[in-house]
């Protein structure tokens, strides 16, 4: 069960009932799957369209300087041409960028302004629009886009509640913003070599080592920016989360829902945490540890989320301790037994090998699960490759660098369908 944090202040979802939390609780489940941005704006539009009364609703983006249209519901494609053309002079738009707050068009303009100005005439007036309302995308002092929906005259303008669940929607929205942005970023990085200055230089071989280094130094550049940028939305996703939480008390069904997102919120957060790790250099803090006794930590901890199915089998032997950062190697070996196990999803072996040679210690981990092609295999340890629906790919990335920084190395051996091993090995340090 959760334990939901109590505050003094007044809480925002005060006021709504019960429909309308439940119907927020279904759309931050839409926020945190993997659907395309259409798809999901499209799904968010059928579930906000049940609590609040909009004819027409769009999604903008900032993009450099300017704001684009992504994504918009009740326009067909020549009006959705209309208003992406006309972006510029959309006077709700102008404001909120503006401003960085939520807006709706009659508290900028009066009525009868509104219905002089160009954006009115050529763009609302013939969708039959009067009223609009809008909230950013804010990612602390950065706008990254807006939200608009729009109303006929005769359903009257936007109130003060609908504008408070705008804003917990824009606020649920941000982190998934934030992820498209930096697939966005991974896929323009995708197979160029980037030289130190930043400059595009000639495709790399991809046995060029000093070519990866520099892939992994842009990335740990764009890595710093992204992660102090993904704190800001999840604070906002966490106030909303709680506020949620406070207000929709009864129920198994909310109960499991309120959960779920906890479980989203700390994914969110350990995503935060890879990034950081491969934006900065290692500073190892350092401890003699048994890794025999550090793997069966990590087994208990991992023991919830297991699949009564899969069989763990632990072919230990005898090993010197290790002088290793303990920390930093429970979220290796964290990681790789995660993955081993999201791939046994009907049940396995997880096989557990520890031995020493020649100055070295060995650590294999032997799945029964799906295993991994060719292609995604030749990849696995670059950022942003993975073989899960809602993976971001940074897992084995930060892994490979964690042991790098022990001196250690990290190889993958595996074929579809017939499992997977990981085999890690470490110099002793005497």
């Amino acid at each position: 069960m959760i334990k939901l944090p109590v505050s003094r202040e007044k809480e925002k979802g005060a006021g709504l009932s019960p429909h309308e939390l439940s119907v927020l609780l279904e759309i931050s489940r839409v926020i945190t799957s993997s659907l395309p941005l259409n798809n999901m704006f499209e799904v968010i539009h059928v579930y906000l369209s049940q609590i609040m009364d909009y004819k027409l609703g769009c999604l903008y983006l900032k993009e450099k300087s300017r704001f684009n249209l992504k994504a918009a519901v009740g326009v067909d494609e020549e009006i959705f041409t209309s208003l992406s053309n006309r972006a510029g002079t959309n006077f709700l738009l102008k404001k909120i960028k503006a401003t960085g707050r939520p807006w709706r068009s009659t508290q900028i303009l009066g009525a009868d302004q509104i219905k002089k100005h160009p954006f009115y005439v050529q763009v609302l007036a013939p969708l039959g629009i009067m009223y609009t309302a809008g909230a950013p995308l804010r990612d602390g002092h950065r706008i990254l886009g807006s939200v608009h929906l729009g109303r006929a005259a005769e359903a009257g303008d936007f109130n003060e509640k609908d504008m408070q669940i705008l804003e917990m929607v824009t606020n649920l929205l941000v982190p998934a913003i934030r992820n498209i942005k930096i697939k966005q970023i991974s896929w323009q990085m995708d197979g160029v070599a980037v030289s130190p200055n930043g400059q595009k230089a000639t495709e790399p071989d991809s046995n060029d080592n000093g070519d990866e280094d520099r892939h992994l130094q842009l990335l740990g550049s764009v890595s710093s920016v992204m992660a102090r940028e993904l704190r800001n939305p999840i604070s906002s996703l966490k106030m909303s989360f709680y506020s949620l939480a406070r207000n929709f008390t009864s129920g198994v069904m909310a109960q499991q829902d309120l959960e779920h997102m906890d479980r989203s919120i700390k994914k969110m957060e350990k995503t935060i945490s890879f990034l950081l790790n491969l934006s900065r250099d290692l500073n190892l803090n350092q401890e003699w540890v048994d890794v025999n006794e550090l793997l069966d930590e990590v087994v208990q901890t991992l023991r919830p989320i297991m699949d009564p199915d899969v069989v763990i089998v632990k072919d230990y032997s005898p090993l010197p301790k290790m002088l290793l950062d303990r920390e930093k190697m429970h979220t290796v070996f964290g990681n790789i037994i995660e993955n081993a196990l999201d791939a046994m999803p009907g049940g396995g072996r997880l096989r557990i090998i520890t031995t020493e040679n020649q100055g070295r210690v060995y650590v294999i981990l032997e799945d029964t699960g799906l295993g991994v092609n060719q292609q995604v295999r030749d990849r696995i340890f670059e950022p942003f490759v993975t073989t899960k629906p809602d993976g971001v790919g940074l897992g084995l990335t930060v892994c490979k660098k964690i042991i790098g920084s022990h001196g250690g190395r990290i190889k993958l051996r595996s074929n579809a369908g017939k499992g997977t091993a990981v085999c890690i090995d470490i110099p002793v340090v005497t």
